[in-house]
C-alpha cells in the first residue's frame, strides 16, 4: 500500500488528521478545519490516547473510500446484523 496523504496529530484535546507533507512550524488547518501550527516537539503518550476527532475521521474515511464508523443503521437493525441474518437464511437481499 502506498503513502497516505494524511497523518494524525494530537491537538486541542483530540487526534486530528493533517496533510502528511506538513513539517514542524508549518501553519495550516486540520482536515476538519481547525487552524494549527505544526509543533516542533513530539506528542506525549497521553496525547496519543485522546479521542479521534469525529469530523477528521469522517473526512479521512470519505477520502480513502472507507465506510463511516460506526456503521450507519439500516431499517430493522444494524447493517452487520442485517447481513448476518441474510447469510444465515441463505437468501439474497
Amino acid at each position: 500500500m502506498g503513502a497516505r496523504p494524511f497523518r494524525w496529530l494530537p491537538l486541542a484535546g483530540s487526534r486530528h488528521a493533517i496533510r502528511c507533507e506538513l513539517v514542524a512550524g508549518d501553519v495550516d488547518k486540520t482536515l476538519c478545519g481547525v487552524p494549527l501550527t505544526v509543533p516542533r516537539g513530539c506528542s506525549s503518550n497521553v496525547q496519543w490516547c485522546w479521542p479521534t476527532c469525529a469530523a477528521c475521521d469522517a473526512a479521512w474515511r470519505r477520502f480513502e473510500g472507507i465506510p463511516l464508523f460506526p456503521r450507519q443503521e439500516v431499517e430493522g437493525g444494524s447493517a452487520r446484523r442485517k447481513a448476518t441474518q441474510v447469510a444465515k437464511s441463505g437468501s439474497r437481499p
